[in-house]
């Protein structure tokens, strides 16, 4: 099938694609839009950037749509979930970081007819307003999985009618602590159910999570591996000490040309706080987005970063995938990532729909051999830069003392003191968790 026309959608929702800019699938849209039609679970392995949301909306879209025009749709979703349920969500959609799952909605939204309404839940904000909008339940909730148990736990959302679940960045979700919550919500869900689990990476993990909520899955497989896209050149400096480091970002940051938007990545929170304000922050173009903010700055900072107010971004991991922003030419790394998989997708913000980018390290010595070994492993081809001419630095913008403290030097308060896990800010607050578990603190509060 080499254009939406060719997979029998709905006339006014080719239309709709078509107005859009869009009339050819991409790999795993044309591999797995059929599939997922005919009612069949999926795994689906691709890289970041390949079209993988619009892989699983389409098929919500086409479904409720064809129900409508009193098509029946084949699969589950045509079986009636009876009158018990008609008050839950038909489609359900797990994402892992609040901004993805607000992305995702916003993405059906622009697809969708009004008939097709949607509600996008994730931590960070009132939850109140969550329980007076679940007053009218939408037909699709797409969520992080703490605000969806939130929500569940509390009689306000009923998920005992989801005909249709998915799970977009599967591999992010286990790697960031939500097993335990993923199976609580599945064990929520009727057995009878349509699944579909995308990913850029399929661990054992992730297998046998598959095999436990799956039946007789298809697999697709468009980019099988951890490959980056080949429109991404890669390459890195060795730097002797870490005020190196911020002048050559900053240096980095000024070759860009008007439009183009750079992400640096550090590996903790107190990191991209402090080389933000080093790089003159807002006032000097430069954001920074970490899993402390709230829902209100992230979403503040986000839309100035699309927008193009601010034209680079310092950020944790918390943004290395799921967000879709344009004419991001270049990610910096500020060092060494620390496994391939980070590195893979936070280079995979860059070079998206096939145009060209660049992803630079900045390495230590000590480094620089770990680093070869990784892109050997990823077969990536790399290539070490001199160092360039320094650019000034700008006045450093105003932060808190407490901000320049590194977090590891002294006893920390809250969440994290108790080894509360945070998911980068995603998982509910224990007012709405009795007895939440008290563990070894996660590694996850780096985000």
């Amino acid at each position: 099938m080499s254009t939406f026309a060719d997979m029998n959608l709905q006339p006014s929702l080719a239309q709709r694609l078509l107005q859009a800019g869009l009339s050819t699938p991409t790999p795993v849209q044309q591999a797995a839009i059929p599939v997922a039609l005919e009612g069949r679970d999926i795994m689906a392995q691709a890289k970041t950037g390949s079209g993988k949301t619009l892989a699983f909306l389409l098929p919500i879209i086409e479904q409720v749509m064809r129900r409508e025009a009193s098509v029946p749709a084949p699969g589950p979703y045509v079986k009636s979930a009876g009158p018990s349920h008609s008050s839950g969500p038909k489609f359900l959609v797990l994402a892992p970081t609040r901004e993805l799952a607000l992305q995702i909605e916003m993405e059906l939204r622009k697809y969708a007819p009004a008939s097709v309404t949607s509600m996008s839940v994730y931590g960070g904000t009132p939850i109140e307003r969550q329980y007076r909008a679940l007053q009218r339940p939408p037909m699709v909730v797409v969520g992080t999985p703490g605000r969806l148990l939130d929500l569940a736990g509390s009689g306000h959302l009923k998920l005992g009618g989801v005909t249709f679940l998915v799970m977009d960045e599967a591999d992010q979700m286990l790697d960031r602590g939500f097993l335990r919550d993923i199976q609580r919500i599945i064990r929520l869900l009727p057995a009878e159910r349509q699944t579909l689990l995308f990913s850029a990476t399929f661990s054992g993990d992730i297998q046998t999570l598959a095999q436990s909520m799956q039946r007789d899955p298809a697999r697709i497989s468009v980019d099988p591996g951890i490959n980056t896209p080949t429109t991404i050149v890669h390459a890195y400096y060795v730097v002797p000490g870490d005020q190196v480091r911020t002048q050559l970002v900053h240096t980095l940051l000024q070759t860009m040309k008007a439009g183009e938007r750079s992400m640096v990545f550090c590996d903790q929170k107190y990191k991209v706080r402090r080389l933000a304000a080093h790089l003159g922050g807002e006032p000097a173009s430069v954001g920074s987005l970490t899993g402390n903010h709230s829902q209100a700055q992230r979403e503040r900072t986000l839309g100035a970063f699309r927008a193009g107010n601010i034209r680079s971004l310092v950020a944790t991991d918390v943004a290395a995938r799921g967000l879709d922003i344009q004419d991001v030419v270049q990610v910096i790394h500020y060092e060494l990532p620390t496994n391939p998989n980070s590195y893979v997708h936070r280079t995979g913000r860059t070079g998206r729909a096939e145009k060209e980018g660049s992803t630079f390290l900045i390495l230590s010595q000590s480094e620089e051999r770990e680093y070869l070994r990784m892109v050997r492993q990823l077969k990536i081809e790399t290539k070490k830069l001199a160092l360039p001419v320094f650019a000034p630095l700008p006045a450093p913008a105003p932060m808190p003392a407490s901000d320049y403290q590194d977090p590891r030097a002294r006893p920390r308060r809250g969440a994290e003191s108790t080894g509360r896990r945070s998911h980068g800010g995603e998982n509910r607050g224990s007012a709405h968790r009795p007895g939440a578990s008290v563990g070894a603190p996660s590694r996850h509060s780096r985000y």
